[in-house]
């Protein structure tokens, strides 16, 4: 047996003797007082209230919990992905479209090839709303570059 098994056993062995006596006290307190306790509910109340002062007296005595080491950024695009698919239901269903989609082809462009990326800036220029056929021949192009680096 290891000395923190045996530590927490008689730490715990403790604690039991401790509230049995008084929870004993209690209940000698009360008989002789008059109150006329039940054995059953009054054991019950005992143990709700002993094991309530111990997580008590446990917390008080705890060390501040601290991260060990940084938690490293997701590495997935979830939140990515999400954001562009909000950008390109936003593209399509708006009446004045907003360049922010435009924009983000240019930077996912920037990303793999920053000559691609002035190609699709310059191909982009202008246009208010970018058909279908278009972001589909500009994400085949970025994917085409990606795959020649």
């Amino acid at each position: 047996m290891s000395s923190t098994v045996r530590w927490l056993s008689r730490r715990w062995s403790g604690r039991v003797g401790g509230g049995v006596v008084l929870a004993a006290l209690g209940y000698a307190l009360t008989l002789w007082l008059d109150f006329d306790p039940q054995p059953f509910p009054y054991a019950v109340w005992a143990v709700v209230v002993l094991t309530m002062t111990y997580l008590v007296i446990d917390t008080v005595d705890a060390q501040a919990a601290y991260w060990e080491q940084p938690v490293a950024p997701r590495s997935d695009r979830v939140d990515e992905v999400t954001s562009d698919l909000r950008i390109l239901a936003s593209h399509q269903q708006a009446d004045h479209p907003s360049d922010a989609l435009a924009q983000r082809l240019v930077d996912l462009a920037r990303s793999r090839d920053p000559v691609l990326a002035s190609e699709v800036h310059d191909e982009l220029a202008g246009l208010r709303r970018i058909p279908p056929a278009t972001i589909d021949r500009i994400l085949t192009r970025i994917e085409e570059s990606r795959e020649r680096s």
